[in-house]
């Protein structure tokens, strides 16, 4: 499809590949208006264009074009007429275009979307159709697009009661007697089940029908056990078979009470959550199925069972792999209500377009098995004051005429939600609260925090917000839960977004009590935008909430954007896995010991996984050892700096303060004075080389390149520029690092090794079985990488 970028003195056109992020291909700058929300990209308005042949045959058939993802504002024409504009960034869209096309000769469709007016979001959004685009065909007596819903009515042992619902059309000028035959295949391809329905549709009409199936011995789907049936339904006229749809899906039970909790499959779950954000890293906001099934993958190795979406409805992509690997997810709605966030973001169009939005969201959303939330919001004022909270009930109104199925929470920052209130909880305080104290709370949002979300006129504000859904979402705001169970008895709780070092405290709610559901970290997978968010850099004195140019990353992630696991991660995985007793060694950077730094809510400690530190020796560091054992003894260079207990502030985080030496570090973790697991670190030795490992997922193969010593000891230190070339049977999606500052384009394909890491990611192009790309450096013999299309 043609993409012209449109300039403001030059049109630039070229042909792509949808889906396409263009904003991921231009020149950042620090005074672009996307600022520091979107990463300083140049916004720009797109035009794509593609000529589309219907043939003769075609004749009498209805045509619509479906969007699953366009940012910006968007306008669809056929042959210079305008069909349809669409507002929202995320989530499906759908148009009939029958009117406008021509049968039997050539149209063109045109894309038009806009997005130079800036900042639109508070995050990286990517710019232009980034989504797949679908031709649909329906024919005079069909089944409606997106209209096939299945679900489990009930289920034991022995049996599962499914329901299949379709809508179907009759554009013909008579009634039509027609079958409808559903047949549920297992994984292996084998039919389980069918039943054959017969209907008969008045002419000119629409009908909606559901039916009844019952499977034998079904096997149940959970993110344990993530098993998938495929629905089939054929539409036929006598024996002729006038069209087919289908859809996967899974078989669950959910149930909620604040006694039993969340019951999947009437055994309770606890939530290991992560929130993301919908870029994809180094690929913008481009999603691939294949790609988002490597992510979900390395979430799932990590501990996770559960994903939110932040803020925005979930690509159906995303979805797909999720039902396929197991993981849980809360489907989100949306940042912002009536009150803008900033200065062109969804508030400017959400009170004439929400009900399309969210049906969209839904309809996409049923057959998955991984949705088992809707969330309505995140963070939304609105939410605390007695004017506006019935929007709330809007939105729960709409999604409950199309899902039953599936709860309903609302992502609630109780500060947020009172911010206007500040000034009476301020004058409250001062009858219990030393003025001296009140006024370090004030200037101190860490201790402002708690003391909003827990005061009477906040838990009056917020009351009516929380009573409407089915679970309180909170935000930073986990010292409610007590304080709610004790007043509401009936509510139960999830703590829908969370700072990763308070992990520790609130998982031992979310294990200890019944009506807290789980804990979503900030965030599972670092993104692009809301630059430097997670930083932990030294204190000038000058730095602000985010990061100023050429800051590109949030930096708050257990992955980085390539995907290379970071420390935090492991030592999460220490709090959610009791079995598991190896320790994780990570060292403080010893430039850093002593010194002031600057240190956000969303900061973990500036330490790596290495003991490789030159220039630095003999000067004081902190290692830090992750574990769940009740000691750790550390060994540098076979001597032993002591056995500690964990530290008093954190849950299974241990840490000692040597001087740093080149060597071997050791760590050995004991239960009950028994040795139950050790891990090394060592020192880099000698010259390392480029090491690569590759990965295939689907189409797509993902090249890591590490700089490794003789023994495979990663060094963090190698910063060699690598360049990358292909041949003709790939095409090279992306090349770049983790580095939260990069100079370089991420479209380049020249950069250098951030903490002796980078990441290639190819596409084998059809028809070839095999192909190859080369590394280069100046450092380094050229590395050539070979693989075969599976």
């Amino acid at each position: 499809m043609g993409d012209q970028v449109q300039g403001e003195k030059q049109i630039v056109s070229k042909k792509v590949d949808l889906p396409y992020d263009g904003m991921i291909h231009t020149v950042r700058d620090k005074q672009n208006t996307t600022g520091s929300d979107l990463g300083y990209f140049t916004p720009e308005d797109y035009v794509y264009t593609k000529q589309l042949m219907i043939g003769d045959d075609q004749k009498g058939n209805d045509f619509f074009v479906k969007f699953d993802g366009v940012f910006g504002i968007t306008t669809v024409q056929i042959n210079n007429q305008v069909v349809g504009h669409h507002n929202y960034g995320y989530g499906s869209f759908l148009f009939k275009i029958t009117d406008y096309v021509k049968v039997g000769k050539l149209n063109e469709i045109k894309i038009i979307v806009r997005n130079r007016v800036q900042p639109a979001s508070r995050w990286y959004t990517g710019s232009g159709v980034f989504d797949n685009v679908f031709l649909i065909t329906l024919k005079p007596l069909d089944v409606l697009p997106d209209k096939l819903q299945i679900s489990t009515v009930g289920v034991n042992n022995d049996v599962a009661t499914l329901s299949v619902k379709v809508a179907i059309h009759n554009h013909y000028m008579e009634r039509k007697t027609l079958f409808l035959q559903h047949e549920i295949f297992d994984e292996a391809g084998h039919l389980v089940t069918s039943r054959k329905q017969k209907l008969n549709l008045k002419s000119q009409s629409n009908l909606s029908t559901s039916t009844r199936l019952y499977l034998n011995h079904p096997n149940l789907w959970s993110a344990d056990s993530p098993y998938l049936y495929h629905c089939v339904t054929t539409l036929l006229v006598g024996n002729e078979k006038i069209t087919m749809t289908q859809s996967n899906f899974g078989i669950r039970t959910l149930s909620l009470d604040p006694v039993n909790g969340l019951q999947v499959n009437n055994k309770t779950v606890k939530l290991k959550g992560g929130c993301i954000h919908p870029d994809n890293g180094l690929l913008g906001a481009v999603n691939i199925v294949d790609d988002l099934n490597r992510k979900v993958q390395l979430l799932k190795s990590a501990g996770y069972n559960a994903l939110r979406s932040a803020h925005n409805s979930m690509s159906p992509e995303l979805l797909e792999a999720c039902d396929r690997y197991g993981l849980y997810v809360i489907d989100e709605f949306a940042d912002t209500w009536t009150q803008s966030k900033t200065y062109f973001d969804y508030s400017v169009f959400m009170d004439n377009q929400w009900a399309d939005d969210l049906q969209s969201m839904v309809l996409k959303d049923y057959n998955h098995p991984s949705v088992i939330f809707y969330s309505i919001g995140n963070e939304i004022p609105e939410t605390g004051t007695n004017e506006s909270a019935f929007w709330a009930i809007k939105f729960i109104d709409k999604i409950r005429s199309l899902d039953q199925t599936r709860y309903i929470t609302n992502a609630i920052n109780p500060t947020l939600s009172n911010m206007d209130k500040l000034p009476q909880i301020t004058e409250s305080l001062k009858t219990e609260i030393p003025e001296k104290n009140i006024n370090d709370i004030m200037h101190d949002f860490k201790k402002l925090m708690p003391v909003i979300n827990t005061h009477p006129i906040t838990s009056e504000a917020i009351s009516e917000s929380a009573d409407l859904v089915d679970v309180v979402g909170y935000n930073y705001a986990a010292a409610r839960y007590e304080l709610d169970h004790k007043d509401y008895p009936n509510r139960v709780f999830i703590g829908t977004e969370t700072n990763p070092r308070d992990l520790d405290n609130n998982w031992k709610q979310v294990v200890d009590t019944p009506y807290v559901l789980g804990d979503f970290s900030w965030t599972a997978w670092d993104y692009l935008g809301e630059v430097g968010l997670g930083r932990m850099v030294p204190d000038t004195g000058h730095e602000q909430f985010l990061a100023s140019y050429p800051w590109l990353i949030s930096c708050s992630g257990d992955f980085d954007i390539t995907g290379y696991r970071k420390p935090v991660s492991y030592w999460r995985e220490t709090i959610w896995d009791k079995e598991n007793h190896k320790p994780y060694i990570a060292v403080r950077n010893p430039k850093n010991f002593g010194e002031k730094m600057f240190i956000s809510n969303w900061s973990w400690t500036d330490s790596k996984h290495s003991w490789t530190w030159p220039g630095s020796e003999n000067q004081a560091t902190s290692v830090e050892v992750y574990s769940n054992a009740d000691e750790v003894e550390l060994f540098l260079n076979n001597h032993s700096l002591g056995r500690n207990s964990m530290s008093a502030t954190r849950r299974n985080y241990f840490v000692w303060n040597p001087n740093y030496v080149p060597g071997v570090l050791k760590a050995i973790s004991y239960c009950d004075g028994r040795a139950v697991g050790s891990s090394v670190l060592s020192t880099v030795r000698g010259q390392y080389d480029l090491v690569t490992e590759t990965h295939s997922y689907g189409s797509l193969r993902y090249v890591d390149i590490y700089a490794e010593d003789s023994n495979g000891t990663l060094d963090m230190n190698a910063i060699d520029e690598l360049t990358v070339t292909g041949d003709e049977r790939v095409t090279i999606l992306a090349f770049g690092t983790g580095n939260p500052k990069p100079l370089e384009k991420m479209s380049d394909l020249t950069h250098p090794l951030f903490d002796g890491h980078a990441l290639i990611i190819v596409k084998m192009e059809d028809g070839h079985s095999d192909a190859q790309i080369s590394v280069k450096s100046n450092a380094f013999k050229t590395k050539v990488v070979s693989f075969k299309n599976h």
